[in-house]
């Protein structure tokens, strides 16, 4: 009589055979529907397994699949000597407790404290706080990364970077704006500084595709430091209030490198004492607004890029709209969340609603249909942290020069 062990073992050796018999077109369809994770775990089962995710298909099929699907939620704790990255792959059930799990970082000796710059395509892009020459391209699924080569340029006290691709030149761009900490700024004149000999800030742009850095130089605008939001193949920044009272939209064009402003919507508050940040919901830039007294969130879409009349308030998601066991306890978190400022509009989950991040790493659903919220529980939650959503994949750069 066999043992649960020897069923089990049988078990496991048939649905092997099942998989190597099909052929390898239902094959690959059927193993792109898998999460990340046990993609990844699926590699090492058996040979014929590992081949099968090594097949160049496989990394398009998932890739589209993913992003279809809830993304990965990844977690940069803060910490003095060595910070850390932790991610969840969120379900389609609303009460489910999910389990943060951690990433390894190969390279985190040599860079312990880091910011995200962005996640693109299943890639991330991390930079070294301490050391701005320190950039990394990196699947924290597959472990691949690269190191950027350094770029040259004079001392620079503040650096802004972004990262993205653009589908029609098939690019990965990093671009790094540096500013000098021996000009003077000055608000209403921003086009002069003390020490005229120097720029107010350098443009750096590397293309992963040449592996190069090239200077695009001086940019007259001082972009606030969060990660650019990637839409219709533009990276996105809101100005800096020190340099534009009325805080502009700027954007970077992946495909021709160049910057152009791109219209807000008019909000009717004094920006002075209202915060926006950007987003991308529905492939569309967004425009999300905290109101000065912190009673509401506002979510304002660009229904046709680029065209000003076509700013849209979709949203209005005020302080009372909160649905949890535990009402007290989430009313004050959201509320608290507004007051302060810290609401992040994240991405659009599979069933319509919008994630948002309260308080660096507090997760909560905004239902679009029943104009209500629910936070999401996480099980192994650091204290704070900054909050990434990311389409886990197996993609890398086809590059020879990276794969030598």
């Amino acid at each position: 009589m066999e043992s649960n062990h020897e069923k089990e073992r049988k078990l496991e050796d048939e649905t092997r055979n099942l998989i190597a018999r099909l052929p390898k077109e239902i094959a690959l369809d059927i193993v792109s529907r898998l999460p990340i994770s046990s993609l990844i775990q699926f590699r090492f089962v058996c040979q014929t397994w590992n081949m099968l995710t090594r097949d160049s298909r496989l990394v398009d099929l998932h890739l589209s699949c993913a992003s279809k699907i809830n993304p990965c939620i990844i977690f940069k704790t803060y910490h003095l000597r060595k910070e850390q990255l932790f991610f969840v792959e969120l379900s389609d059930n609303d009460d489910d407790e999910h389990k943060l799990r951690e990433i390894q970082i190969p390279f985190s000796t040599s860079m312990p404290i880091f910011r995200v710059v962005g996640s693109c395509n299943g890639l991330l892009c991390l930079s070294g706080v301490y050391d701005h020459e320190a950039v990394y391209i990196y699947n924290p699924f597959t472990r691949q990364h690269i190191k950027l080569p350094n770029c040259n340029e004079l001392e620079v006290n503040e650096v802004v970077y972004g990262y993205g691709f653009h589908p029609a030149t098939n690019e990965y761009k990093v671009i790094k704006i540096g500013y000098y900490s021996h000009v003077y700024y000055v608000p209403w004149c921003f086009h002069k500084s003390v020490k005229k000999d120097y720029p107010l800030s350098e443009v750096h742009l590397f293309n992963l595709k040449r592996n190069t850095w090239r200077n695009l130089g001086e940019l007259p605008y001082k972009l606030h430091h969060s990660p650019g939001v990637l839409v219709s193949g533009r990276l996105h920044w809101v100005t800096r209030f020190n340099w534009h009272l009325d805080r502009l939209i700027v954007a970077f064009d992946l495909s021709d490198d160049t910057f152009q402003e791109v219209p807000r919507p008019d909000f009717n508050v004094d920006l002075f004492h209202c915060r926006y940040h950007l987003a991308a919901l529905r492939g569309c830039l967004c425009a999300c607004l905290l109101t000065s007294i912190g009673e509401n969130l506002e979510i304002w879409i660009m229904e046709e890029y680029n065209k000003k009349e076509s700013w849209v308030k979709q949203f209005n998601i005020g302080a009372s709209s909160i649905v949890s066991q535990h009402l007290p306890v989430s009313y004050d978190i959201w509320r608290t969340s507004l007051q302060k400022g810290s609401v992040k509009v994240m991405c659009l989950l599979k069933n319509g609603d919008i994630l948002l991040d309260c308080q660096g790493g507090i997760l909560i659903a905004y239902s679009t249909d029943e104009k209500m919220l629910k936070i999401i529980h996480l099980h192994g939650m650091p204290n704070s942290c900054q909050a990434i959503a990311h389409v886990g994949s197996l993609n890398w750069i086809a590059n020879p020069i990276y794969l030598a």
